[in-house]
């Protein structure tokens, strides 16, 4: 870090510059409560072995430690930066380990449940993390996959101009990362052809006036927005008329709604 990013994160600290979003946390505390439902329908319990795979920073390794305090759950990323940040929130309740998802180097049969939360969505290849899945399953076993599809992102009141424009280009900033955001619809038919019984498909729905609009609908916020134009995905016109469509957004009572796909396939 720079001498300018110390004096920034010194200020920031010091509380005299607002700190970024914790778009992660947030994401993950909004919808918690129904996604920790519905993997309990699945058949997640606790004393299981447990494995979260691509956990990020370990907002939702750390939610699962705290519904399951008798699991064994290890947390695996390929991104240094994400798993120090896992390191630090986790401490010793779960196990930490650094590799790619189609390539863990875990032993077989090692885990009772595994969850991809927002993971497939960033996948070139799902398949090679299918089967990795599998090879890591104990028989009867069960792979749970969060993810979402941005042709059924929801809904906002009133109507956001350009937001169906808005999601293509986040959705094409994703493919050509070799990423997916249409993924949701496909996840059923994946865990088939990868061997998976007993799927299933669930939506969950979170909404602002229980979650808060920040939580549920961040991609007008300034951070992303801006993030698309420096990527050369948005035209300095388009996000100056974005951001003015955010402010007349917020100025009349807004309500927001987003879907998440939950599919669940069974180790024979």
């Amino acid at each position: 870090m720079n001498l300018r990013g110390i004096l920034r994160r010194a200020l920031q600290v010091a509380g005299l510059v607002p700190q970024p979003p914790d778009y992660l946390g947030q994401q993950v505390a909004r919808s918690w409560a129904k996604e920790s439902r519905n993997l309990t329908w699945f058949g997640l319990r606790d004393g299981m072995s447990v494995l979260d795979l691509g956990c990020g920073p370990g907002h939702f390794t750390e939610r699962l430690t705290q519904l399951l305090p008798q699991a064994t759950i290890t947390a695996l990323d390929s991104e240094s930066r994400m798993l120090d940040a896992a390191r630090r929130r986790l401490g010793t309740r779960a196990s930490i380990v650094h590799a790619p998802a189609h390539d863990t180097g875990l032993p077989d049969a090692s885990f009772d449940f595994i969850v991809a939360r927002l993971l497939f969505q960033h996948l070139p290849q799902p398949e090679p993390v299918l089967r990795e899945c599998r090879r890591l399953l104990k028989p009867g076993g069960r792979l749970a996959i969060i993810d979402v599809d941005d042709d059924l992102f929801g809904l906002t009141a009133p109507r956001v101009p350009g937001l169906k424009r808005l999601l293509g280009r986040y959705g094409r900033a994703q493919t050509q990362r070799g990423g997916n955001r249409r993924i949701g619809r496909s996840l059923v038919r994946l865990l088939r052809d990868a061997g998976f019984t007993e799927t299933q498909l669930e939506c969950v729905a979170v909404h602002s006036d229980e979650s808060g609009l920040d939580a549920v609908f961040p991609q007008l916020d300034p951070m992303p927005l801006q993030s698309l134009l420096a990527q050369g995905q948005l035209t300095r016109a388009e996000h100056d008329a974005l951001r003015a469509a955010r402010e007349a957004f917020l100025a009349h009572d807004p309500f927001a709604l987003a879907l998440l796909f939950m599919a669940c396939g069974r180790r024979a």
